[in-house]
């Protein structure tokens, strides 16, 4: 199949040029080697750790909550459900990037 544009990498470069292209009308493919689209930034990276970071901050403030004029007895931290909250972060962005690429004419490959 003959392309217009060929973006190399989904991450927020790749997939704002492949959508840009797709919206002038451009016969666009977006090339991405990873599962999921986003790239470094959302995948491992920058969106991770903020959602990570997000909750260290908030647990910081429970670690001395009477400080924060909090009252709360016995505060854990539950691991799992703090990857699982990142998880949901980072799959819904990535989903929204695919979606764009559907409603720009984008091919993934």
């Amino acid at each position: 199949m003959a392309y217009d544009v060929v973006v190399i990498g989904s991450g927020p470069g790749g997939y704002s040029a492949a959508v840009r292209a797709g919206q002038y009308g451009l016969k666009t493919a977006l090339v991405e080697r990873q599962p999921r689209l986003g790239g470094t930034c959302l995948l491992v990276g920058c969106i991770p750790t903020k959602a990570l970071l997000h909750t260290a901050d908030v647990w910081d403030y429970f670690k001395d909550p009477e400080a924060q004029g909090i009252q709360c007895k016995d505060p854990q931290l539950q691991y799992p459900r703090v990857l699982a909250r990142k998880n949901k972060i980072v799959t819904k962005h990535s989903n929204g990037i695919e979606f764009l690429m559907r409603k720009n004419k984008v091919d993934v490959i």
